[in-house]
């Protein structure tokens, strides 16, 4: 005779090991066939709801979750409400169908349920402590989805350093908790995205490196494949970017989510930039490796492909070309800074007034640091070489721990800007006090030199720098002394 939950509780435990294997259809298959075994036992549809809720909230079919964690949680209730007592399998169902619930809290990342996130992280923190389901799938979803909220609570707050110590305090108390289980969740790929958001590169590669290593779900190790093939070439790591990117679209194959195969294909992009094949052929895959509907949910991921594209040289026009065609709806709240961006791998002048919205500290560092440099470029275009200056500086604090070509790109720019003025050191005396106010003869008085000297001094340092007048010439100097290039630095450290 065949037990039904003995029967149940096998397809049910097969269900989340297909999906994060990639094998959606699989899991969803298992569930259904275990539903089949639930009639007459109020137990037993709890535990299908709690695992249908826990596979909708994965596939971010939100209103489904949860419609089917409610359900769970009601079930739950009236089975204690009776006296019915569960057991231990239908008791970790009815706290994974809380954790669902609070992990849709309307102010977190996956807004659904009326949850506020205090309440949400009560619920999530409760299960995770909970010590009989220590080591647990349930427990871990929870440690892992309170870090989500905890860190999407932070999003506004990590351009400080408050904000970073506390999202990298939660981490490794994530981390402490999880050490030894056998589910580690998402915690390491959160880190990963900490990083990238910082512009703290090591501690983004050094977390990228440590999952690789260890992950053994097809899923996570994909996608962070693809972020360490994207840190790899944006630190012009050109070989590593190409072995990474290309493993994890090699792994991808037969994984039938869309977020987990744009993953695969942005790191392909990431590989064919860094010399792995045509990177046009890349772009097309990325294109075509889902639906659109698909490419909807992750326009972002879309726009890293192009941002690339962008910054290797590619065609702006074959980039706009490539986003038309991959989200034909809209970019979103991407629109405007896609366009700065575009029109300036353009070398066309960007509106300040529309790059400065896009300065917001929720923004990453890196991506703050593209739209200095886009403003840097236009001021400098436009004979405005402090504004220039300026934007450049910034530029260069957001990208302090961010190693790699665009960090060069802002000292490219810096070297047409903040260059020191050319003079012989007889002449770089009269120009310090010229930078100060000083009239030549006063300049001269203080010199020992007569004022016809100090005006030829002067006649020859504008020749010699292109400029026009003494105040250009004393805007120069002081610029280059405000703002000095790398090269500057190390030429002082080395004398």
């Amino acid at each position: 005779m065949v037990d039904r939950r003995v029967e149940c509780r096998a397809l049910l435990a097969t269900c989340r090991p297909a999906w994060v294997a990639g094998h959606g259809d699989q899991a969803w298959a298992a569930l259904d066939e275990a539903g089949q075994y639930v009639v007459g036992d109020d137990g037993l549809q709890l535990e299908v709801l709690s695992m249908r809720a826990g596979l909708h909230l994965l596939a971010e079919q939100l209103p489904q979750a949860l419609r089917c964690a409610e359900q769970a949680s009601m079930l739950g209730h009236q089975l204690l409400d009776g006296g019915t007592g569960l057991d231990h399998a239908t008791a970790e169902a009815l706290a994974d169908a809380r954790v669902t619930v609070a992990s849709m809290t309307v102010d977190g990342s996956h807004p659904a349920s009326s949850m506020r996130l205090i309440d949400a992280l009560v619920v999530l923190d409760q299960v995770a402590y909970d010590p009989s389901l220590t080591r647990t799938t349930t427990a871990a979803r929870a440690v892992n989805n309170a870090l989500n909220l905890r860190i999407h609570a932070l999003q506004h707050r990590l351009h400080t350093i408050e904000g970073r110590v506390e999202a990298w305090v939660r981490i490794s108390e994530a981390r402490t908790l999880l050490h030894g289980w056998p589910d580690q969740g998402t915690v390491l790929r959160q880190a990963v995205d900490v990083g990238m958001t910082c512009g703290q590169w090591e501690r983004a590669w050094s977390n990228a490196q440590e999952q690789i290593a260890d992950t053994t779900q097809r899923n996570e190790l994909i996608a962070v494949l693809s972020k360490a093939a994207v840190l790899a070439w944006h630190a012009n790591r050109r070989e590593e970017a190409r072995g990474l990117g290309e493993r994890a679209r090699s792994l991808s194959v037969a994984v039938d989510h869309p977020w987990v195969r744009t993953y695969a294909y942005l790191g392909h992009v990431a590989a064919a930039a860094a010399g792995a094949g045509s990177l046009e052929a890349a772009l097309q895959a990325y294109a075509r490796c889902t639906s659109r509907a698909g490419h909807a949910t992750r326009p972002h991921r879309a726009w890293q492909a192009a941002q690339i594209a962008l910054e290797s040289g590619h065609s702006p026009d074959d980039v706009e070309e490539f986003l038309a065609a991959t989200l034909p709806d809209g970019l979103g709240d991407l629109e405007q800074h896609v366009r700065v961006l575009i029109a300036d791998a353009r070398r066309q002048d960007v509106e300040p007034a529309a790059a400065l919205d896009l300065l917001q500290p929720s923004r990453s560092g890196p991506d703050r640091a593209r739209v200095h440099l886009a403003l840097a470029r236009t001021y400098r275009r436009q004979g405005r070489p402090t504004a220039s200056a300026s934007k450049l500086e910034r530029a260069r604090a957001l990208l302090d721990t961010w190693p790699g070509w665009l960090h060069d790109q802002v000292e490219h720019e810096a070297a047409l800007v903040q260059q020191p003025v050319l003079a012989t050191p007889a002449q770089h005396r009269v120009l310090a006090l010229t930078a100060e106010g000083h009239s030549n003869l006063e300049i001269a008085d203080a010199l020992d030199l007569s004022e016809r000297t100090v005006a030829v001094h002067i006649a020859a340092m504008l020749r010699a720098n292109g400029l026009a007048s003494r105040t250009a010439l004393a805007a120069r100097h002081l610029r280059a002394a405000a703002h000095p290039s790398q090269a500057d630095l190390a030429t002082r450290s080395g004398s």
